[in-house]
C-alpha cells in the first residue's frame, strides 16, 4: 500500500480539498481509502452528502478498513507538532504540503518543509 499524507502547519489552505481531489483521482484506478484525521471531519461530512468513489473513515476506524486498498491519502490536521510531523513523514510515502499564494500561508508551508528534513515531499 502506498500511503499519501496532505498536511501543513497552516489550516485554511486546502489540506482537505487536496486529499478529496487527490483520492478521487488514485480511485479511478486503484482502490483508495481516504483517512480524515482533521478534527473537523471535513471528507467524512462530504461523503455523507453523496457517493464518493473511494473509502473514506476517521482514523480511529482507519486500521479496521484500510488493509486491502492499494492507495491510502491521510488528511491531517493542522498544526502538528513536529514530533508527529516527523513520524508522519517516515510512515509514508509522500507529504503533500498544499499552501495558498500568500505570505501568511507560504510562511509555515517553508518552514514545515524545513521541519521535516529530506522526507519525499
Amino acid at each position: 500500500m502506498q500511503i499519501i499524507a496532505v498536511t501543513g502547519y497552516k489550516g485554511g489552505v486546502g489540506k482537505s480539498t487536496s486529499a478529496i481531489h487527490i483520492a478521487a483521482y488514485l480511485a479511478r484506478n486503484h482502490k483508495t481509502i481516504l483517512i480524515d484525521g482533521d478534527l473537523n471531519r471535513t471528507a467524512v461530512n462530504w461523503s455523507q452528502r453523496g457517493e464518493m468513489p473511494f473509502t473514506v473513515a476517521d482514523e480511529r476506524q482507519a486500521m479496521r478498513v484500510m488493509s486491502c486498498h492499494d492507495y491510502a491519502v491521510i488528511d491531517t490536521p493542522a498544526r502538528p507538532n513536529s514530533d508527529d510531523l516527523q513520524e508522519l513523514a517516515k510512515g509514508c510515502d509522500l507529504l503533500i504540503l498544499p499552501t495558498t499564494p500568500d505570505v501568511v500561508s507560504l510562511e509555515p508551508m517553508l518552514a514545515i518543509a524545513n521541519d521535516i528534513g529530506d522526507a519525499k515531499y
